[in-house]
């Protein structure tokens, strides 16, 4: 994604957790803060995905839950959830709404957010922010969300002429490798699924896929 200087220039407060206005306004290089910011919000995000992707490939055999997020993002586009009555929000692929929730929203995605994250907390100031992308955006159509199997990178696609206002996130859900020392091991995947390092935003064993 070519983060220029209209995209930077973002008035959404979640992704200034660490400045407040008063001192973006206040600070003479406040347009570079504000890049550093949107910078590690969306390092956050890369981080987020790839974790939720560990937990699935850790627990989609033994956990019921894990299972079912892995046929959201095996289809992007699907809703599974059979409702009366739905609202637009309600008809949303599953996966986007995946990306909309917070760990205690009373509904499936919240419970597999509070299960993938179980301690993180969305009052935090740290790396981990819900909604991972902002459920207004989504519910608007700005951000629609994609998955490649052949990849273990994704990619953040800007607009283009035919969706000019369309954020395209194509997020990288490759098979899980055959756990070995000469691919991934558990232990490797369960230590980035818990690596809670705000410094970190990338797992070392390239297996593991990351969206940017």
């Amino acid at each position: 994604m070519v983060l220029s200087p209209e995209n930077l220039r973002v008035n959404n407060q979640e992704k200034f957790s660490e400045l407040t206005e008063k001192q973006l306004l206040e600070n003479p290089n406040s347009d570079k803060l504000i890049q550093g910011s949107v910078l590690r919000h969306m390092l956050a995000q890369t981080k987020m995905i790839s974790q939720i992707i560990s937990y699935i490939w850790l627990y989609a055999e033994s956990d019921p839950l894990a299972k079912q997020a892995r046929r959201w993002f095996q289809n992007p586009t699907k809703n599974f959830d059979k409702l009366e009555n739905p609202t637009v929000a309600d008809k949303l692929p599953s996966l986007a709404k995946l990306m909309g929730a917070k760990p205690q929203d009373q509904n499936i995605y919240g419970e597999f957010l509070s299960k993938a994250f179980p301690d993180v907390k969305d009052e935090s100031k740290g790396l981990y922010q819900f909604p991972i992308f902002n459920k207004l955006d989504i519910e608007s159509g700005i951000v629609v969300f994609k998955t490649d199997a052949t990849t273990t990178k994704g990619s953040i696609q800007d607009p283009t002429p035919n969706s000019p206002n369309v954020l395209t996130v194509v997020i990288a859900f490759p098979p899980c490798p055959q756990f070995s020392e000469a691919t991934l091991t558990k232990e490797e995947l369960s230590n980035w699924l818990n690596d809670r390092d705000h410094s970190n935003y990338t797992p070392d064993n390239s297996y593991i896929p990351v969206t940017f």
